[in-house]
């Protein structure tokens, strides 16, 4: 047990470094039809034809390189990069380290002599998004039980997770499960039974995919099981009944803004159960 332990807690760790890089999207592209550059700073082609030029505006421009239809060396100057392309170029393709290459396609044929201006975006992009989680779950193992499971995670997050039975139990002895009480003494039972269970925890949530994340955490909670004995008192089974640290593993499926949860949950990693949850994720 000790081994599981010490792996669930490598995985966790593991998965915090996991990390997802900004996008980075075209948010105008215009003609500049009164922007002379094109005509008094030209530069010809292969073709000896004057090439149209592609202002293209953002933030650390010398971090980004450009392909396609380029004459000559990009010029760089503070948060602009000018592109001198051939006529009838239809996409330039832009790289960065940051967040990769993107090709984009102009909207128009690039003219001769033509000033074209873009701008560039950093965005955060939709599996970015700082999301919540809300949704009502249920425990079921020997008993079932019935809460609520809050979360708030973009890349990483946490979580708080409360499950009750809603069953009030008081004993006036206790036994083990052959039926003994403490100095010996065996009992009869009439095979009536009561149990409660209740489980609150917390810990981490990880995203792993766009829709998909990891959840583990830690809490506190109980499972007590009562026998009713043939002289109508309650016997509480110590042996079946546990109170002490609850461990939490399960993950969250995301479709649009419908959550699915499931995972495993125990007290004292001797009373296990499985949660279940359908609510929302916004």
């Amino acid at each position: 047990m000790k081994k599981q332990r010490f792996f669930l807690l490598g995985v966790l760790l593991l998965l915090c470094g996991l990390c997802h890089a900004q996008d980075v999207k075209v948010t105008a592209f215009q003609r500049m039809d009164r922007d002379l550059m094109a005509r008094t700073q030209e530069r010809l082609d292969l073709n000896d034809d004057p090439c149209a030029i592609v202002r293209i505006s953002v933030a650390d421009v010398k971090e980004y390189t450009f392909e396609g239809n380029i004459i000559g060396d990009v010029i760089y100057k503070t948060g602009e990069a000018i592109v001198y392309m051939t006529q009838g170029s239809r996409n330039i393709t832009i790289k960065s380290d940051k967040f990769g290459s993107l090709r984009y396609e102009f909207t128009q044929k690039l003219e001769k002599q033509v000033v074209y201006k873009m701008t560039l975006k950093f965005i955060e992009s939709d599996a970015n998004r700082l999301r919540t989680l809300l949704t009502p779950v249920v425990g079921v193992g020997s008993d079932l039980s019935y809460g609520l499971m809050i979360g708030v995670v973009k890349k990483t997050g946490w979580y708080l997770k409360a499950k009750y039975d809603f069953k009030s139990l008081s004993t006036d002895t206790e036994c083990d499960k052959g039926g003994n009480s403490p100095d010996g003494e065996a009992f009869w039972f009439t095979g009536e039974k009561k149990s409660s269970r209740l489980a609150i925890t917390t810990g981490m949530m990880l995203r792993l995919a766009k829709p998909f994340y990891l959840y583990g955490g830690a809490g506190w909670g109980y499972r007590k099981l009562a026998w009713e004995t043939a002289d109508k008192l309650w016997a509480e089974c110590n042996d079946l009944s546990y109170s002490g640290v609850e461990v939490d593993l399960g993950c969250v499926l995301r479709a649009k803004s419908v959550a699915f949860t499931a995972g495993i949950q125990s007290n004292s990693f001797k009373y296990w159960e499985a949660t279940v949850g359908i609510g929302i994720m916004f």
